[in-house]
């Protein structure tokens, strides 16, 4: 298997080779049991594996499924995390593929070795942009999930699939949605919602099957200590239009923004993920990763404009009268806010966590208050003003 880092695929090669003597993967640590991660090196798979590396018991083999244009990407990912975990060296291979199609992708020479290591699957991969059209965000959301579960029921040792939804599966529905919901006759407010509760049906419909843990998180932030990001979506679109206007005008609320608005930190959201993932008492369960006592859109708005320190909010707009100026394609960009996320902050819904609180209960990991990091989030955007979403 070929340098560096032993990628799988031959058109690794051209990758820096000088960049250390690893040009074999160590026998030992191939007989190690095997993890197969989808979505690396993503922000949130890359920041899981270092929630995985600190807390596992056991030592695993790592193998990427990673699109051909992040092979690169992948692969310096994964020498920085040899640099902090020195174990990891020599424990990971990155397998060029693409979950749309069968088998993954991945060719099946390469395959035949690696099937019988493998014994959990994190399948992370998704699109997640609010105005996907349908065909894409279909192809990767559902025929990927589809792709995934038909290729886990060929490993003949595999003990569990950890895959990663999202609370917006619940689609338009308001009020409280528990854990143990999933089609209550919902309709959606974009095509990333309606795929994901599609490819989350898929899942579910296997559970007996596959032993599966299922995530849901809420609308994911940076890091709550750093403020650390690669995204700049959710509550990241009112810093970004505020940073474009003069401090001296005033904010207005979109209509009457007294729904809630559930943001989760991404540091809480692996360090949940990785520690529920190890349960025995996960699987065949769903896990909402939100915040048990989210803000409503307005508070949030009066939090961000004092902490940027700018004039108060002073009243509101109707949200249909945004809807529409955002419609208008000029204005859109300009604005830098999706007019599909305007719905978000006047939707009305809440999200159960009992099953998250209770196996994370003694664990230490809590979600922490909005408040408490908010400024953080504040001033990493305004030192990163590349992470913003350009909106096309």
């Amino acid at each position: 298997m070929e340098s560096p880092g032993h990628l799988a695929s031959s058109m690794v090669a051209m990758l820096d080779t000088t960049r250390r003597d690893q040009t074999t993967v160590s026998e030992d640590k191939m007989k190690n049991p095997g993890v197969m991660v989808t979505g690396f090196p993503g922000f949130i798979a890359g920041r899981l594996m270092k929630d995985l590396l600190t807390s596992q018991e056991v030592q695993h083999h790592y193998y990427f499924v990673v699109l051909t244009p992040f092979i690169q990407k992948a692969g310096e990912q994964c020498a920085g995390l040899e640099s902090q975990f020195p174990e990891f060296k020599d424990s990971w291979t990155i397998l060029e593929g693409d979950i749309r199609r069968r088998d993954l992708g991945i060719d099946a020479e390469t395959l035949k070795p690696i099937r019988k290591k493998i014994v959990r699957l994190w399948h992370l991969a998704a699109v997640y942009d609010l105005s996907v059209p349908l065909p894409f965000a279909y192809g990767v959301n559902v025929d990927g999930t589809q792709h995934v579960l038909d290729f886990c029921e060929t490993l003949p040792n595999f003990e569990r699939l950890l895959y990663i939804s999202t609370c917006y599966v619940a689609g338009k529905r308001s009020g409280m949605c528990y854990e143990n919901e999933l089609d209550c006759a919902q309709d959606f407010k974009n095509h990333y919602e309606s795929t994901k509760f599609w490819a989350e049906k898929l899942v579910q419909h296997r559970w007996d099957k596959i032993p599966t843990v299922i995530f849901r998180p809420a609308i994911v932030v940076g890091d709550s200590e750093t403020g650390e990001t690669i995204k700049g979506d959710g509550p990241y679109v009112i810093f970004q239009l505020l940073m474009r206007l003069p401090s001296w005008l005033p904010m207005v609320n979109v209509g009457t923004s007294k729904a809630t608005v559930n943001v989760v930190p991404v540091d809480f959201l692996t360090k949940a993920m990785a520690t529920i993932s190890n349960q025995e008492g996960a699987l065949g369960k769903v896990f909402q990763l939100a915040d048990p006592n989210p803000l409503q859109a307005s508070d949030i708005i009066g939090l961000v404009v004092e902490a940027m320190d700018r004039a108060p909010v002073i009243g509101s707009v109707p949200s249909r009268w945004m809807e529409a100026l955002l419609s208008v394609k000029p204005i859109e960009r300009l604005v830098g806010i999706q007019r599909q996320a305007i719905t978000y902050f006047n939707h009305p819904i809440s999200y159960d966590v009992q099953n998250t609180m209770e196996a994370l209960d003694g664990t230490g990991v809590r979600c922490p208050p909005l408040v408490s990091y908010l400024p953080t989030l504040i001033e990493y955007s305004r030192r990163n003003p590349n992470i913003f979403m350009k909106v096309q």
